[in-house]
């Protein structure tokens, strides 16, 4: 008996451990989808077609990154897909059909596990956005 208990107070610690580990990975997650909501653009808080423009170019360049795991990269794509969705007023006409369809590019091949596709569409959105705004910057 004596034994059953002392191996059930040395297993104490290691449960603590354990559990405060998936604590700090649930609250790390959380801050990281607080943080991305806390941007324009999201959860209706009003972005200027700059901003729009510009979180939008952010998280495309994570997901050209080719460092995001699938999970990270599903949610980052969702988030650029909010985006976009919420703000297509805020980019300018000519890029609009294309940079949705771009993202319906990379939800697909994000979904067919096809990273390189997904990098690939990613690209495509940052080559846009980066023309729409020299456009900008030039006009």
């Amino acid at each position: 008996m004596i034994n059953k208990f002392k191996y059930a107070m040395l297993a104490l610690p290691l449960a603590l451990a354990v559990s405060a580990c998936g604590d700090q990975a649930a609250e790390n997650e959380g801050q990281v989808q607080e943080a991305t909501v806390d941007q324009p653009g999201f959860e209706d808080r009003s972005a200027t077609p700059a901003e729009a423009q510009s979180e939008a170019m952010t998280l495309a360049e994570h997901l050209a990154s080719g460092d995001l795991n699938s999970a990270e990269a599903a949610d980052a794509l969702e988030d650029l897909d909010r985006l976009v969705t919420a703000n297509i007023v805020d980019f300018p006409q000519d890029i609009r059909p294309g940079l949705t369809e771009d993202v319906e590019a990379a939800r697909s091949a994000l979904e067919s596990q096809d990273m390189e596709g997904l990098q690939e569409a990613a690209t495509r959105i940052q080559a846009k956005l980066s023309s729409a705004g020299s456009a900008t910057d030039a006009g």
